[in-house]
């Protein structure tokens, strides 16, 4: 909130006094936040994306009727018409607040597509009831660089209702009850949340998946039993199964929360973390949560996986996959940007004098290389 400084009322011909203040508050009328039109301010806080589309885009298109705690765990995600089965399922078992930006083209099949899923929306008391839908219309029904999926996870988490958030793909299960674990461990979660470290929530798969006869195992005991004779895996993407920074026998045999030791650039875990802390996903890149996450670890973040909750992930959409072509392209972009994200978070805490604190071991762990070639000149004083 600004606070305007108190000012003396000036005196006026007519035997008054007028008191001149400045408001920035946006719910008010006169506020001059009001004078800026919706497409100049999406713009401004989506300034990869295309001015058009981000105009385009109506946040709370269908808004919940119940309004979360602010200590609350918001789900934030994205969807498309075809993929609105999954957030259902994900509504149901979680039951709780949901945020979810909602892509759909605008033509007539888009139109009609969006019908079918309000009428959902209205009959299914677990939707009406918990889930917010922000709604993204574009010529294209697939990812675009006219706004990214970042782009739309930044929706979801902008206009999520609660303090804390969890960034869940929405072809993830959850198997356990993790508002229970969140519940019963209120005091220490709000605190290292708070305090910008994140929870990860270990993703498990199928490697033969058979849709009529998959089952969700929702312990821990079950989970380790299916792992054993090789019906289950633990998947962390762009790592072999079982061969992740999750760290497979760490968690096997964990009661605690848990350090990850091995973590590397690509790792892009389910994490519970604050809304108001982390760095936003850069949107630069078309899908990459990954990206999401490299930005909070050099920022400090310490990742805690939970030692008895678990996702299981299923076979994603074919409208989320992006061509060979992107696939290039977002590689070459996210080898830069780990050079990109080193030097500004060095300068940054360096400008913070956390440069030899707690806050920027995992940068100097990351980026002694960038650092080195860089030069003396970029932390501290140039000699």
């Amino acid at each position: 909130m600004i606070k305007v400084r108190q000012q003396q009322p000036l005196p006026c011909k007519l035997g008054f006094s007028v008191l001149f203040k400045l408001n920035f508050h946006v719910d008010k009328e006169y506020s001059i936040l009001n004078n800026m039109t919706h497409g100049l301010k999406m713009s401004k806080m989506f300034s990869k994306s295309y001015y058009q589309v981000t105009n385009g885009v109506k946040p709370y298109w269908l808004k919940a009727s119940e309004t979360p705690a602010e200590e609350d765990l918001t789900i934030i995600t994205t969807v498309t018409p075809t993929t609105w089965p999954e957030l259902v399922r994900l509504a149901e078992r979680w039951q709780g607040p949901i945020s979810v930006t909602l892509h759909a083209t605008d033509d007539d099949e888009g139109t009609s597509a969006l019908q079918a899923i309000e009428q959902s929306y209205r009959a299914e008391s677990k939707l009406s009831k918990y889930v917010d839908v922000h709604l993204h219309r574009s010529p294209q029904s697939q990812v675009s660089v006219t706004l990214p999926r970042n782009a739309e996870r930044n929706i979801a988490r902008l206009y999520a209702r609660s303090e804390f958030i969890c960034d869940m793909p929405s072809n993830m299960v959850l198997a356990t009850d993790l508002r229970r674990t969140m519940e019963r461990n209120k005091e220490m979660f709000d605190d290292l949340l708070r305090r910008g470290d994140m929870l990860v929530v270990p993703t498990f798969a199928f490697p033969q998946y058979d849709k009529d006869t998959y089952h969700v195992p929702n312990h821990k005991a079950k989970l380790a039993e299916l792992i054993a004779d090789g019906s289950m895996v633990m998947s962390d993407k762009h790592w072999k199964a079982n061969d992740g920074p999750t760290d497979l026998e760490m968690w096997k045999d964990a009661t605690n929360l848990y350090a990850v030791e091995k973590y590397e650039f690509h790792y892009e875990p389910v994490v519970i973390e604050s809304k108001h802390v982390q760095p936003w996903c850069s949107e630069k890149f078309l899908d990459s949560r990954c990206a999401c996450l490299f930005s909070s670890y050099l920022a400090g973040a310490e990742l805690w996986v939970l030692p008895d909750d678990f996702v299981v992930q299923l076979p994603e959409s074919k409208e989320y996959a992006i061509s060979d072509f992107d696939h290039v392209i977002e590689n070459r972009l996210y080898a830069k940007f780990k050079w990109e994200q080193c030097v500004h978070h060095a300068r940054q805490l360096d400008a913070l004098g956390q440069w030899n604190g707690r806050q920027s071991r995992h940068l100097r762990a990351q980026c002694s290389m960038v650092i080195q070639n860089w030069g003396k000149g970029l932390i501290g004083k140039p000699e």
